[in-house]
Order: C-alpha cells, then sequence, then structure tokens
C-alpha cells in the first residue's frame, strides 16, 4: 500500500470549545494484497475531524475486513469524530476468491451526515454500509454511485435518515451466491443492541439484476416507519424484480400493493455496456430532488484519480447515476432523424402517455411486424416497422395499463417488451 498523501490543518472551533482537524486524501492509489483479514485504508478519529476522502484508487483481496474504514463498529469514544465526511469520486475494486467473504468496502459507521457520491465499486462484497445505534443522519446522502456485483449493494443498519439517491446497482449473481438484497434494511443487533433503520428514502435508482435477487430487502417490520422509494426503474432479465419484507418474498405488483414505487417503472434501461452503465438514451423517470442533487455523473465520467467529470439534471430528472447533459440542438436534430444511435432495438419511453417510439438501427435485427397484446393475451394491434425511429401512434380505444410489444422477422427470434401505457 503506497503512503498516504495526508493535509492536516487544525482548526480552532470557538462556539464549541474543541480543536478540529481537517483531513484530506485524495488522487492516491491503494494496493492492499492481504488475503485474510485487512483493516484496509483506516481513518485516525480519536479527535473530531473534517474528512475528505476523494478522487482515490483502492484495490484489494482481503476475505474479512475492510477497504476503506471511515467509522466505528460500535458505539464508543471515537463515534461522531467523522460527522459531515465526503467520501467522492473514488474506485474501489474487490479481486478476492473467497466466495464467503463480506468485506466491508465503504464503511462509515457511527458518523452522521455522510455524504458518498461518484465512487465506482467493482466486485465488492459489502459495498456501502451506514450503521449506528438509534442516530439520525439529517444532511447526507448516497448518491450518483454505480455499485457492480456486490453480494450486498447498501446496508443500512440501525441508523435513520438514510437517503439513497440516483445510483446504478447492476448484479449478475444468482440467488445462490447471494441471499442480500441491493438494498439492505434491517436492527442493529450487534451486542445485544435491537435498534431499527427507520425513514430511508430511495428515489431516481436503476435496480438491474441478470438472475431474481432481492432488489431491496427489509428485514425488520419497525424499518418501515417512515420508509420511502419511488420513481426508480428496475429490470431483471429472467422475470419480475423481487424484494423482500420481514422473510417474505414480494413481487413488484405486491410490493406497490404495500404503498411503495407507485411511480417506479420495470423497463430495460438498455446500457450501452456493463462497464460504464451509460443508459442508450436518457431515462426521464426520476423525481427532482432538489439543487443539492443537481450533478450526476457525465456520460464520460472516468475513474482516474483526478477530478470526476459531472453534468447537472436538466428537464425532466433522469433516474441513475449517469446523467445526459442538456443538448439545445436536440431536438432539432431529433426531429431531422440525424445521429441515431447504433445497433439498437428500443421502445421508449415507458410509460406511454399517447403515442411511443420504436427505435431499429441494429442491421442484424431488422423486424419487419410489431404486435400489441393487452393483459389477456389479445392482439389489439398489428403493423409493419422499418428501419430508423418510428412513431407509433396509440389508438384513443386502448384503454390505460400494462400491454406485451412484440417485433418479428422470419429469422429472427421474437423481440419482447411489456409496455405501460397511461391515461
Amino acid at each position: 500500500m503506497r503512503n498516504i498523501l495526508i493535509v492536516i490543518l487544525l482548526l480552532l472551533n470557538t462556539a464549541a470549545i474543541y480543536s478540529q482537524q481537517v483531513l484530506i486524501i485524495r488522487e492516491q492509489e491503494y494496493v492492499d494484497m492481504e488475503t485474510a483479514s485487512s483493516e484496509g485504508v483506516n481513518i485516525p478519529r480519536s479527535q473530531k475531524t473534517l474528512l475528505q476522502f476523494l478522487n482515490n484508487s483502492l484495490t484489494a483481496v482481503n476475505s474479512y475486513g475492510y477497504m476503506l474504514q471511515a467509522g466505528d463498529e460500535n458505539p464508543g469514544t471515537t463515534n461522531n469524530n467523522l460527522d459531515g465526511e465526503i467520501i467522492s469520486g473514488n474506485k474501489f475494486t474487490w479481486n478476492g476468491t473467497d466466495e464467503t467473504s463480506m468485506t466491508h468496502a465503504l464503511f462509515t459507521g457511527y458518523n452522521i451526515d455522510v455524504v458518498i457520491k461518484y465512487n465506482y465499486l467493482l466486485n465488492t462484497p459489502n459495498g456501502i454500509q451506514r450503521k449506528s445505534a438509534g442516530m439520525t443522519d439529517n444532511n447526507g446522502y448516497i448518491a450518483y454511485n454505480i455499485l457492480k456485483n456486490p453480494k450486498l449493494g447498501i446496508a443500512v443498519k440501525g441508523i435513520n435518515g438514510i437517503k439513497i439517491y440516483n445510483n446504478t446497482f447492476y448484479s449478475d449473481k444468482t440467488s445462490d451466491q447471494t441471499n442480500r438484497g441491493l438494498i439492505d434494511i434491517y436492527n442493529n443487533t450487534d451486542n445485544d443492541l435491537n435498534t431499527p433503520s427507520k425513514g430511508t428514502k430511495i428515489y431516481n435508482n436503476i435496480f438491474y439484476t441478470r438472475n431474481r435477487i432481492f432488489t431491496i430487502d427489509i428485514h425488520d417490520l419497525e424499518c418501515l416507519e417512515g420508509f420511502e422509494s419511488d420513481y426508480n426503474v428496475f429490470w431483471c432479465e429472467t422475470g419480475e424484480p423481487l424484494f423482500q419484507v420481514d422473510g417474505k418474498t414480494k413481487t413488484f405488483a405486491m410490493w406497490q400493493a404495500m404503498g411503495y414505487d407507485l411511480h417506479s417503472v420495470v423497463i430495460n434501461p438498455d446500457f450501452v455496456d456493463i462497464t460504464d452503465f451509460v443508459p442508450a438514451l436518457r431515462l426521464d423517470y426520476g423525481k427532482d430532488l432538489g439543487i443539492a442533487l443537481l450533478a450526476g455523473l457525465a456520460v464520460d465520467a472516468k475513474w482516474d484519480r483526478t477530478e470526476i467529470l459531472t453534468a447537472d439534471q436538466n428537464g425532466l430528472w433522469q433516474v441513475g447515476a449517469r446523467i445526459y447533459k442538456y443538448v439545445e440542438e436536440e431536438e432539432e436534430e431529433e426531429e431531422e432523424e440525424e445521429e441515431l444511435p447504433r445497433n439498437m432495438t428500443l421502445i421508449y419511453p415507458n410509460p406511454a402517455l399517447g403515442n411511443f417510439y420504436l427505435l431499429l438501427t441494429d442491421p442484424n435485427r431488422m423486424y419487419q411486424t410489431m404486435k400489441i397484446y393487452d393483459s389477456n393475451g389479445k392482439i389489439v394491434l398489428t403493423r409493419p416497422v422499418a428501419y430508423g425511429r418510428t412513431e407509433i401512434p396509440v389508438p384513443g380505444n386502448f384503454a390505460a395499463g400494462l400491454y406485451t410489444i412484440t417485433l418479428e422477422a422470419d429469422d429472427l427470434d421474437r423481440y419482447i417488451r411489456k409496455l405501460i401505457i397511461l391515461d
């Protein structure tokens, strides 16, 4: 592990009558080759410290322990000494081989108002963990992060008011490889505690799973107090997205019946690739979360130990970590059908309010016919389709609801997508 570049400034806080140091760690590379237990980058916290951990690279293979330890596991005298810490623009890569590992990548226990943004977590067993014994986070958030293939994406353990906004989650793990959620919310029962996590808020995220694992898992009923989740995009390649509450599996319909994610959609975000996780087209399904959260990851942001490129939300709020910039000529370009994305098969927007569009630019997938089926399996529309972007008028006699669209050609497998049509 390389030597740490630390900038420490001693400030005098006359109001609270204690000294507070500023600790800035930026643009460093850490490679931890310990295969058993490791404390990773262990942030000093014996006194009040304003921590900024910015644009670093951390790689580890440890079977247990930490990659970044910026907080405490238990109540103690060093609790709250890193309140207000900022962990931004870092890349965490876990290359271990222990399939039972739950190594904590980004750990910030027993601190409040923590800001975690613009990080990329790759293969980390336990990605981001917020933990306490009943503390309440008022000003912090976990936003615009990408988490690829965690066993557990974000853990909320015995801490209140955690905000999880505009993150992108992707997993190709099976239920045999993990029984945890992309987000897990549960009581902290360590050392005879029994402290719930209340008031968690989950907005504007993308949840993509290749297999039917849990997207959101609320382990304990007490954690439903003040819980909110909406304006997210869910997609599972092998069936409906799954949720779990108090050990009981819920389908998306059952989850919505509980009052959650009523404005969310189940659609394929059509990532250009599964490294950068840029949607082929902007996904305008989000909720305006205010000016403090306006800046997301730019579509071309990279993690190379330099300042992360950002882009401001514009127009309708986009979901996920990557944000398309506003392009002034966008409408004119669309009207002239210039520079269409290549090699695409896409039906959008979804849900559709009125007409929707079909984009066919993949020369290997030139479909000829579109069929639309209602929820009873009856064909309600058949029409020819062609290369390029085609506007599909929705007949006035179509009722609002869920429809199935198939694209067909003699020599191709059918392309099947669900489409929600709104009033």
